[in-house]
């Protein structure tokens, strides 16, 4: 269980990590400071000790994935040689992060799109877009190379990514499955590639 291997986690990530889980197992209703504190073994008040508010804690969760996510994006454009491994490593260290998140975040971004709530729309706005854009930019050097389909609107393949990782999110919610959100990854990225990748 996602609880496990949090004994080098300082309190502050612990209720981060914990808050992340209750997000999505439980739904933002069950989103309280009692209810993390009552799995940590702590008291209301200590939550606060390290955040102001709720909406801290959500703001940490979605920060925290959107800055890995986007370092991932960086990184994968330095590191890897060919666009396969681009576009392989940025996957990977999405997948890696959602993990980490147990999926809160695809979570939020479905709870908030219908939200008034502009502060945190707006910030999963600006993730989905700047995220886009790096991942357009890659398919787009990958159509020139002639390893992408050229037919694709690279946007379009961007928001597939996307879209298939929430996807995945909303059938481990829907299942109330443990364990990890996508089995195996690799697999994952092969049907992936095999819907924009040149065979």
């Amino acid at each position: 269980m996602f609880t496990e291997n949090m004994e080098n986690l300082t309190t502050k990530e612990k209720i981060v990590r914990i808050g992340a889980e209750i997000i999505v197992k439980e739904g933002l209703r069950k989103f309280t400071a009692k209810n993390i504190a009552d799995r940590l073994g702590i008291t209301d008040a200590a939550i606060f000790k390290h955040f102001k508010s709720m909406d801290e804690i959500i703001l940490e969760i979605i920060n925290g994935y959107v800055s890995q996510c986007s370092r991932s994006a960086i990184e994968a454009v330095e590191k890897g040689k060919t666009v396969k491994e681009k576009l392989e490593f940025l996957l990977k260290a999405h997948i890696k992060v959602l993990e980490e998140t147990r999926g809160a975040v695809p979570v939020l971004c479905f709870e908030f799109s219908r939200s008034e709530d502009s502060q945190f729309k707006d910030l999963l706005n600006e993730f989905v877009k700047n995220y886009k854009e790096k991942i357009s930019a890659i398919v787009k050097q990958g159509q020139e190379e002639g390893c992408i389909k050229k037919n694709l609107n690279p946007e379009e393949v961007a928001m597939f990514f996307l879209g298939s990782i929430q996807a995945k999110v909303f059938a481990y919610v829907i299942s109330k499955k443990e364990g990890p959100i996508i089995e195996d990854p690799d697999e994952f990225i092969e049907m992936i590639f095999y819907g924009i990748m040149e065979h």
